[in-house]
């Protein structure tokens, strides 16, 4: 092992378990991929029909991505500090608001069908949050604006979007 290895992996040493979860929590909220996850195994087990996974996943997508721009290129705020040893894609755009955590909260209202589902993602956004405080790329600001901002946007787009069709 050279050098950087070695270093990487006596500060992994030092990660507590809060610390690898921040890590696989904000990986897994990178590019939407829990949101994915979640469309196609409705599809899979039969609980919608692709075109309406496809329609609330791209209404979700789009949206956060549209409102995290905006408010990312209205609001620069710029990053301040490095965060500390951590697996997680650093962001390369400023600081506020947390655009993980915006498409997280959008997400969780408007990609799950059921209720009960509903209520477990918003519980994963809850964590995506804390994750990207826990990582060092979000002051707690950040992802409460995120939060506030992607509950709205998601309320909106569930409350537009059609009754989900039985596949």
């Amino acid at each position: 092992m050279d050098g950087e290895t070695t270093e990487r992996a006596a500060a992994d040493d030092l990660r507590t378990a809060p610390d690898r979860l921040a890590d696989a929590v904000s990986i897994a909220s990178d590019f939407g991929v829990a949101w994915i996850a979640i469309a196609v195994t409705q599809v899979a087990t039969r609980r919608a029909t692709p075109r309406d996974a496809a329609r609330r996943l791209a209404a979700a997508g789009i949206v956060s991505l549209v409102l995290t721009r905006w408010l990312k290129h209205r609001y620069a705020v710029p990053r301040t500090g490095t965060p500390g040893v951590t697996r997680a894609r650093t962001p390369s755009s400023d600081r506020f608001p947390s655009g993980h955590t915006l498409a997280a909260f959008t997400a969780a209202l408007c990609v799950p069908r059921a209720r009960w589902s509903r209520v477990v993602a918003l519980g994963f956004a809850g964590l995506v949050a804390w994750a990207r405080v826990r990582v060092g790329h979000h002051r707690p600001i950040d992802v409460v604006a995120g939060a506030a901002v992607g509950t709205l946007a998601g309320g909106a787009i569930a409350s537009v979007l059609p009754p989900a069709a039985a596949p």
